[in-house]
């Protein structure tokens, strides 16, 4: 259970925040990446220096 919550519009996670679980993000361009739990999100890939807002397309499962 994570105790952080979505800093971004409309219940995204901004760049820098923690990545509350693990599983495939796509930022507001549509680019999809994998994060795991505990990482920071960075910023947007192939746009350097710009705030990615990312939302969760796939949880992956635990163990």
């Amino acid at each position: 259970m994570t105790n952080h919550y979505p800093q971004g519009p409309d219940g995204t996670w901004k760049t820098g925040q923690r990545v509350p679980f693990d599983g495939t993000w796509a930022d507001q361009y549509g680019v999809v990446s994998f994060h795991e739990r505990g990482a920071t999100f960075p910023p947007c890939i192939d746009r350097k220096g710009e705030c990615a807002f990312r939302f969760l397309i796939e949880a992956v499962a635990a163990a």
